[in-house]
């Protein structure tokens, strides 16, 4: 679980923001470690004042923090320090390009950090409502936790926004809408009725086998080669039609065909240009598994190697069924049709920065199942690369806009108008 306990602390960080919880001692100092390494992954050098008002500004993470997490972060190599006597001048980042930086700063807490007994118990409570929601009562029974620690970790992530406690049949459910963002009510309903068990089962083949054609597997009882029960054949219809899961449609031949893929990822790690990113990605995996498993013609054998082929070259041979099997990514921006001969069509990649990243998602998604990458905040990764003054005019602007907010407010006026009142 050491990865885990990296990425479950950048979690609660981005949920938790700027509020303090005592009882916590060094979950939020992995987590503001986990976020700035996320966010200096492959940039140069960068000025530490800089980065002190960028982390400040754009990431959470206090300017009296910004040592002590540069200090992890250089004890496990991720960064190098520029300093003069006690002061830090300049931060290198040290993080080679394709390594998950969750892996080694989850390396250093199982090893050199000790978390307490209310960090034990939320991450407890997160890992198992990653794999699906809780039976409230069932859950804190099973896992040992004190009843007055489990009480105030529900809270917390209450307050961070990480889990939600649901009402339904009579039984209390626990959720996470950073891991199961859409339909709470009808997610809590699910799980009252067939239990965790059969969730975790039928979302652990759907990982296993993202963009499946939802008609294939309803009609043959299996997404790809693991078998759906009844229960999970009936529980994989409840997830797509009432939204819980919300599957990409593809239109062709006179028919719409849905393409199931685990829950996406929460607000925290989907900001409005990641989620983009996201939806895009989810086109990708569904076009190329329509050609693999639904193919009028031309089936594609290799779904991986089409869309490192797309990514590297820019463009796909022609085929006559690229334009109703790629139209989706034709609508999103994502790529282009152009014809060849009459009736031929190969498809070209726009070359831009979202659509290269949607392709790198759409690979890892293929490849592992998982979502990742998708916790960076482009503003402040912009903003990284600027100088100071550059800093201190976003960062006044933003103050500003806060003042002038508050000054017009209708209870605010009134009351410094009261104020004034009581020096005539």
């Amino acid at each position: 679980m050491t990865k885990e306990v990296a990425e479950f602390a950048y979690d609660l960080h981005s949920g938790l923001g700027a509020i303090n919880i005592t009882e916590y001692d060094q979950l939020p100092l992995l987590g503001m470690a986990a976020t700035l390494a996320v966010h200096i992954k492959g940039l140069g050098v960068i000025e530490y004042e800089v980065l002190r008002k960028v982390s400040d500004h754009f990431m959470g993470i206090p300017s009296r923090s910004l040592r002590e997490i540069l200090e992890i972060l250089e004890e496990v190599e991720f960064v190098r320090l520029v300093t003069a006597g006690r002061t830090i001048e300049k931060v290198i980042p040290n993080i080679p390009l394709f390594d998950d930086v969750y892996v080694g700063l989850g390396d250093f807490a199982s090893s050199e950090l000790k978390m307490n007994e209310h960090e034990q118990a939320t991450l407890s409570i997160l890992q198992a409502l990653r794999e699906s929601p809780q039976n409230t009562h069932s859950f804190q029974a099973k896992s040992g936790i004190d009843t007055n620690v489990f009480r105030r970790c529900l809270q917390f992530g209450s307050i961070s926004g990480m889990l939600s406690e649901q009402k339904a049949r009579g039984k209390s459910i626990l959720i996470s809408p950073f891991y199961y963002a859409d339909n709470l009510d009808g997610l809590a309903d699910t799980v009252a009725a067939v239990g965790a068990s059969a969730l975790t089962s039928v979302l652990n083949k759907v990982k296993a086998n993202q963009g499946w054609p939802l008609s294939l597997a309803l009609s043959s009882g299996q997404i790809g080669t693991s078998i759906l029960t009844t229960t999970e054949v009936q529980l994989l219809t409840k997830l797509t039609s009432e939204g819980m899961i919300k599957p990409p449609t593809i239109s062709f031949g006179g028919r719409n065909e849905s393409f199931v893929f685990t829950p996406k990822p929460g607000s925290a790690r989907l900001n409005a240009a990641n989620r983009e990113i996201y939806e895009r990605a989810m086109a990708l995996v569904s076009a190329v598994r329509k050609g693999q498993l639904l193919a009028q013609e031309y089936r594609i054998k290799y779904p991986l190697a089409i869309l490192r082929k797309l990514r590297d070259k820019g463009f796909l041979k022609s085929n006559s069924e690229a334009a109703s099997q790629y139209q989706n990514l034709v609508v999103m921006r994502v790529a282009y049709l152009k014809e060849v001969s009459s009736g031929m069509w190969q498809l070209h990649l726009n070359r831009m920065p979202e659509n290269e990243a949607a392709l790198d998602l759409a690979i890892d998604v293929l490849r592992t199942g998982e979502v990742s990458n998708m916790e960076v905040n482009q503003d402040a990764r912009i903003a990284l690369s600027k100088d100071e003054i550059y800093i201190q005019s976003i960062v006044a602007a933003a103050e500003l806009k806060k003042r002038q907010k508050d000054i017009t407010d209708p209870q605010a006026l009134e009351e410094y108008a009261q104020l004034i009142l009581k020096f005539d």
